[in-house]
C-alpha cells in the first residue's frame, strides 16, 4: 500500500496578537529579564506577568489531522475565516505549524494567492522558465513543454509582455498554464480559478478530470457545484477545526446546512435611545430589539427630504440572516427622517453581485398600497422578500425611497447603497445562470412524414460537433 500524498497530524497554527504597537517590543523584554536568576521571585513573576498580558494567541488551526490518498481529488470547505488557506499554507510549506506534523510527498504546485511566485517586472514567457526552473528543470526540458503552456494560457502576444501589465485573468491562465502542464504530483488551488472566465474555468476543470487524474489535487473553494463535480471526497473546516469528513455530496449538504443555521450577525447593533420612534402597530418594543446598522454618509445619495439613518435585515424571527439560500424570506427594517409631510412614497431595494452588477430588484408600486403617505418626523418601513434562486456567492442589498407614483420615473429621495451584505449558498442544485427560470408543460409527440407541412420531405445534414477548448 502506497503512502498517503498528504498527512497532517495533530497540527495548530497559532498567530500572536499584540495588544498595543508598543508591546511587540516591551513584551519580549519582559520576558527576558522575567527569565533573569539574580532577579527577585517576586520581580521576575512581575515581569513575566506583565510579558503575558502584552500578547494573546490567536490560533487559526487547532488539532487539525487528515490523510489524503495519492492521485486523490480532495475539497476543502468553510466559512471565511475557518482556517482553510493557512491549512493550505502549510501544505504549501509557506507556512510553518505552531505545532504537529505536515508531510507532503513529491513536488507541489500551489496557486495561493494571484500571480504568486511571478516577478512582475519579468515578461510571460520569462515567468514561465522562472517557475520551470524553481521546480528544477532544465532549459531544455521547459523549451519542450513551452508551446504546451502557451497554447493552454491562450494570451496571445502578452506572453512576451511585463506581468505587471497583465488582467488578473491573463494573470490566472498563465499560473495555471504553467501549474497544469509542468504536472506536478500535488496541486494546491486557492481560489485562484474563481478570477477566470468561465470557459476557462471549464477548461481547466476538463483538464484536471483528464489530464491530471494521477495527480493529488486539493481545492479550497466557495463553488459548492466544482466541489462536487471536480472532487470525490471534502473536509468542512470551522473555526480552526474539522468538524466534517466525507463525500463530497455529503460535506456540500453539511456546509449548507451549518450556514445556513449560522446567524452571526452583520455588524454590532446600534440603538438610538435620545431618538424617540414611534410604534409601528401594537409592537412597541420592535424599534429596540433590531439590530441596527448606522448608515455612513458616503453610501448615501439622492435628494434627501427623506433619508434612511439606519436599516435592519433580519429573518421574520429578528434573527440575522447568516448564509441564505432559495426561498429564505428576508425582512428589512428601515428607519426613516422626513424633514416635510409626504403624500406619495415607494420604497425599493435590489441585489448586486460582487461585482457591482444589478441582478433584480422590485419597489412597492407593484403592491397594493404600495405608495403611501409619511408625516415629518422619524418613522419605521419594513418589507420582505424571498431571496432568489441564484447562483451562490456574495451579493448586496441598495436600499431606495422616492417620491411619486409611477414605478420607474420618480423623485429618488434617497438611495442607501450596498449597506449590507449577504453571503448566498446553492441549495444542492445547479443553478444554470445567473438564476434558475422554472420550465413547465414539458411535451413530447412525434411527427409523421405526412404531417408535416409542405409535400416535400426533406433530408437533414447532421450537425457538426461542438467542442470548447
Amino acid at each position: 500500500m502506497s503512502p498517503p500524498a498528504i498527512k497532517v497530524e495533530n497540527v495548530s497554527k497559532a498567530y500572536t496578537i499584540w495588544s498595543s504597537p508598543g508591546a511587540r517590543l516591551h513584551g519580549p523584554l519582559l520576558g527576558r529579564l522575567g527569565q533573569l536568576p539574580f532577579l527577585p521571585a517576586a520581580a521576575r513573576g512581575f515581569c513575566q506577568r506583565l510579558s503575558n498580558g502584552a500578547f494573546r494567541n490567536y490560533f487559526a488551526l487547532r488539532n487539525v489531522s487528515l490523510e489524503i490518498p495519492q492521485g486523490a481529488s480532495v475539497g476543502i470547505l468553510g466559512r471565511n475565516g475557518s482556517g482553510k488557506s493557512t491549512l493550505l499554507q502549510l501544505l504549501a510549506g509557506t507556512l510553518a505549524p505552531t505545532c504537529g506534523d505536515v508531510t507532503v510527498t513529491g513536488a507541489i504546485a500551489a496557486m495561493l494567492e494571484l500571480g504568486s511566485g511571478f516577478d512582475a517586472d519579468f515578461t510571460g514567457r520569462e515567468n514561465v522558465y522562472l517557475s520551470a526552473a524553481i521546480r528544477g528543470m532544465t532549459r531544455r526540458q521547459t523549451d519542450a513543454k513551452f508551446d504546451e503552456i502557451a497554447a493552454f494560457a491562450d494570451i496571445g502576444d502578452f506572453i512576451d509582455q511585463p506581468i505587471k501589465t497583465y488582467s488578473s485573468g491573463m494573470m490566472v491562465r498563465l499560473a495555471f498554464a504553467v501549474s497544469a502542464c509542468l504536472k506536478p504530483q500535488v496541486l494546491l488551488v486557492d481560489e485562484a480559478l474563481s478570477v477566470g472566465d468561465i470557459f476557462f474555468q471549464q477548461k481547466c476543470v476538463r483538464h484536471m478530470r483528464d489530464a491530471m487524474a494521477d495527480v493529488t489535487k486539493v481545492f479550497v473553494t466557495h463553488d459548492l457545484h466544482a466541489v462536487r463535480s471536480v472532487t470525490a471526497y471534502a473536509y468542512v473546516l470551522d473555526r480552526g477545526e474539522i468538524v466534517f469528513a466525507g463525500s463530497s455530496k455529503d460535506a456540500v449538504e453539511f456546509y449548507i446546512k451549518m450556514s445556513h443555521s449560522a446567524s452571526e450577525p452583520a455588524g454590532a447593533p446600534v440603538f438610538a435611545p435620545e431618538i424617540k420612534l414611534p410604534a409601528p402597530g401594537p409592537d412597541k418594543t420592535l424599534p429596540a430589539r433590531l439590530p441596527w446598522l448606522e448608515i455612513r454618509p458616503s453610501q448615501l445619495s439622492g435628494a434627501g427630504e427623506v433619508l434612511i439613518r439606519r436599516i435592519a435585515v433580519t429573518r421574520p424571527d429578528l434573527r440575522t440572516p447568516g448564509a441564505v439560500q432559495a426561498r429564505d424570506r428576508i425582512c428589512v427594517h428601515i428607519w426613516l427622517s422626513s424633514v416635510a409631510a409626504k403624500s406619495h412614497v415607494i420604497i425599493g431595494y435590489f441585489l448586486s453581485d460582487r461585482l457591482g452588477n444589478p441582478i433584480c430588484g422590485e419597489n412597492t408600486c407593484s403592491l397594493a398600497d404600495g405608495v403611501f403617505a409619511l408625516d415629518a418626523g422619524d418613522h419605521l418601513v419594513r418589507f420582505e422578500f424571498d431571496w432568489p434562486d441564484i447562483q451562490p456567492g456574495d451579493y448586496s442589498i441598495t436600499i431606495g425611497v422616492g417620491e411619486g407614483t409611477d414605478a420607474l420615473r420618480h423623485v429618488i429621495q434617497c438611495w442607501a447603497h450596498n449597506v449590507v451584505k449577504f453571503d448566498a449558498v446553492s441549495p444542492g442544485r445547479v443553478i444554470h445562470c445567473i438564476f434558475n427560470n422554472p420550465m413547465a408543460n414539458l411535451g413530447v409527440m412525434p411527427i409523421d412524414d405526412h404531417q408535416a407541412p409542405g409535400a416535400a420531405r426533406t433530408s437533414y445534414a447532421p450537425l457538426s460537433p461542438v467542442g470548447h477548448d
